[in-house]
């Protein structure tokens, strides 16, 4: 119940374009029901008159009959028309509000979701909520509303006749309806859980399909995915089932309620107190008001998967970021050395810290290189660095400001960082550099193309700048992706650069052609090398040796390649030739 309650919250800056679907449902609804007992009235009334040569004015009635005709057409497409509207608003902002609640939950938050699974929980699960209004509660407004009318319709002719409709309207309304959701609740669930699960998995393979194909195993996943398929159909066949037994409950509740008009009504005409006419007129009201019941069951069998859908949204939104910024962030610094102070780093779940005991200074403007084994800390140190993760002991500051009173927002836009793994969208290599700039010239493109070393590759494009990159850069080579992310880095023009293990993928010549143009190019602009691989970094001004998350050794390249240290030891262990014994 609290979920739905949560759910319909979602509806409520859109309660105006719901009473109105609801009002033009409704008109349509009653409509129709009007159809059908004015006309029964109408035929029945000529027939009587033909019979006993009476004179009748079929003017009014038949202009009865065309009002409600039309008002019907009019109120089905007025119907469509503010449903469809509200549904694309609401799914619209629905998606954007659960984008709102993963943004700051990303990375660190988000680590143990599946790619697939986020994306399952954005389309599938928020297309499920529509169903809420569509067909529950405008389908139940509409039944109670309409059975209202026809209720007290039919208590100005004997009150037998509405009670004997409004407990057969009762009967299809909840009863029925409660019992198919009751012995739908485990498919409609069971149905939600599986779509996720193959969208999920769908995905997934998708990302990793030349793997699956060279590893063979592509046939194994297809067959999962097959088997899961039949699953799905199972249970959207009891759910079918369920729902069947609630509609034809609901007909049958119909059929009666008009039998038991006629056993309820005949005895009134024979007596003289119901015209035969209005015996028609109230045995096809009571049989049309059924009608607006038909979308009731399936609306009841569906919400279990509904509410399925809204507590996988429900997990999302609920999580808590690993990263708060302050209420009053401070402003700003306007000086960007860096300074950590016994930082530490322990994961949740960790039986060792990934950081322990850092203490490091890098001024504004220096040139730095960490090093270390995989593993040793490189990365978390960069995660602390832009906020994505808090240290759980000591303090980093920027410029002199406590990294942790500053937006993540602001930090990010001062530190420029080339991950290992660079995402590159699904667009042109223009539109990608422009995510840093989107206001940045094509000279601007070009000047940063350069500086990567990837300028003449591009040119050599028949397409150049406009060339599509790809699904995640797949049309570009492993080199040309990463040297398209250090350009995208460099368009930023923030006073920090963070490039972590920049030349993997690179020949030794484009390596060292790339560093002599990323520090010919960023002089005064603070850079740090994450690398594990030794190539340029003599150039740095210090290099800092990592091992087990603490900081083991530092100093420049030549005076630690001289001492038997950890830099020496890290040295000896890399199968490649740096220029020095």
């Amino acid at each position: 119940m609290n979920d739905l309650i949560r759910l319909l919250r979602l509806y409520r800056p859109y309660a105006g374009w719901i009473a109105l679907s609801i009002a033009a449902s409704l008109a349509a609804t009653l409509a129709n029901i009007g159809l059908m007992a004015a006309s029964g009235w109408f035929i029945t009334a000529m027939a009587l008159a033909g019979v006993v040569a009476q004179s009748f004015n079929y003017f009014t009635p038949a202009a009865v009959i065309r009002a409600f005709a039309i008002l019907r057409t009019g109120g089905r497409y007025l119907d469509r028309l503010i449903s469809h509207e509200a549904t694309f608003r609401l799914l619209a902002t629905s998606r954007g509000w659960l984008f709102a609640h993963l943004e700051p939950l990303a990375p660190g938050a988000l680590s143990d979701f599946r790619s697939g699974d986020l994306m399952a929980r954005l389309k599938g699960d928020v297309d499920r909520l529509e169903l809420v209004f569509l067909r529950l509660l405008a389908p139940l407004a509409v039944a109670a509303l309409s059975s209202i009318v026809v209720i007290l319709t039919l208590a100005r002719h004997d009150g037998r006749l509405a009670a004997a409709v409004g407990a057969a309207l009762l009967v299809a309304g909840l009863i029925l309806p409660f019992a198919a959701a009751f012995a739908g609740r485990g498919a409609g669930r069971r149905t939600a859980e599986i779509s996720a699960e193959i969208r999920t998995s769908i995905v997934d393979d998708l990302d990793g399909l030349a793997l699956l194909q060279l590893t063979g195993a592509d046939r194994r996943r297809f067959d999962a995915l097959d088997r899961r398929y039949g699953d799905l159909i199972a249970e959207e066949a009891r759910l079918a089932r369920s729902t069947g037994f609630g509609q034809s409950g609901v007909a049958l509740a119909g059929d009666l309620a008009a039998g038991a008009t006629l056993l309820i009504g005949v005895p009134l005409v024979s007596s003289g107190r119901m015209s035969g006419p209005d015996l028609t007129m109230a045995t096809l009201l009571a049989l049309a008001a059924f009608e607006a019941f038909n979308g009731v069951p399936a609306a009841f069998t569906g919400l279990a998967g509904t509410l399925a859908s809204a507590r996988r949204i429900f997990a999302l939104v609920d999580r808590q970021p690993i990263v708060v910024d302050p209420a009053k962030p401070q402003n700003p610094p306007a000086r960007f050395d860096l300074e950590f102070t016994r930082v530490g780093l322990t994961y949740p779940g960790a039986s060792r810290p990934a950081l322990a005991d850092i203490d490091l200074c890098i001024p504004e403007g220096a040139r730095v290189a960490i090093v270390g084994s995989s593993g040793a800390g490189k990365s978390s140190l960069v995660d602390l660095l832009v906020r994505f993760r808090n240290p759980t002991s000591g303090q980093i500051r920027l410029g002199g400001a406590p990294i942790d009173q500053l937006s993540g927002e602001a930090v990010r836009e001062r530190i420029a960082v080339v991950p290992q793994n660079a995402h590159l969208f699904t667009a042109t290599i223009a539109d990608n550099l422009r995510l840093a700039r989107p206001d940045a010239s094509d000279a601007e493109l070009r000047e940063a193309a350069a500086a990567a070393c990837l300028l003449s590759s591009i040119e050599a494009l028949p397409q150049g700048f406009d060339t599509p990159v790809g699904i995640a850069g797949a049309r570009l080579s492993g080199g040309e992706a990463r040297r398209l992310a250090i350009a995208r880095a460099l368009l930023a023009a923030s006073p920090i650069l963070v490039l972590d293990e920049p030349s993997e993928g690179l020949d030794a010549e484009t390596e060292n052609d790339l560093f002599d143009a990323l520090l010919a190019r960023n002089v005064g602009r603070t850079l740090i090398l994450l690398t594990h691989r030794f190539s340029a970094i003599e150039r740095m001004d210090e290099i800092i040796v990592i091992e087990a998350g603490r900081i083991v050794e530092r100093g420049r390249f030549d005076e630690l390649s001289e001492r038997d240290g950890a830099f020496r030891r890290l040295f000896d262990r890399i199968d490649e030739t740096i220029g020095h014994p």
